[in-house]
């Protein structure tokens, strides 16, 4: 397992299952995330950071996200560990741009790249799940 714990092999797995399914999408009764960018962290995880809504234990606030699993800015939803996410309009960054939340910071990622480490996660976190 190196570097995730049981929980966290359990929890992402979880996550995409609920992509898959799509039948558990409450975009309505989801948090907004606007000014978002997907960040890339130093130990390697890819989240969202962005100035959040409506959230049921943040309320209102700038934040970063739970480990993204699934993002689709045309449908204007995003899925992470935790929670679904309706999305508002992106900030303005470009890839490999140094941002902050708090004390975590991390590079903006690009699309062509954010969908590859996406994919790549999911193999590797459907593989540790068998």
């Amino acid at each position: 397992m190196g570097r995730y714990t049981t929980e966290m092999i359990a929890s992402y797995n979880r996550a995409l299952d609920a992509v898959e399914r799509g039948s558990d999408v409450d975009v309505e009764g989801a948090p907004t995330l606007s000014g978002y960018v997907p960040v890339e962290t130093p130990p390697g995880r890819i989240v969202l950071f962005g100035d959040v809504e409506k959230h049921p234990v943040l309320g209102t606030a700038l934040i970063s996200t739970s480990d993204l699993v699934w993002l689709d800015v045309h449908a204007g939803i995003a899925r992470t560990v935790s929670r679904w996410y309706k999305l508002g309009s992106p900030a303005t960054a470009h890839a490999g741009d140094l941002v902050f939340v708090d004390r975590l910071c991390g590079c903006v990622i690009g699309q062509a790249a954010l969908r590859e480490t996406l994919a790549e996660k999911a193999r590797e976190f459907r593989r540790l799940m068998m």
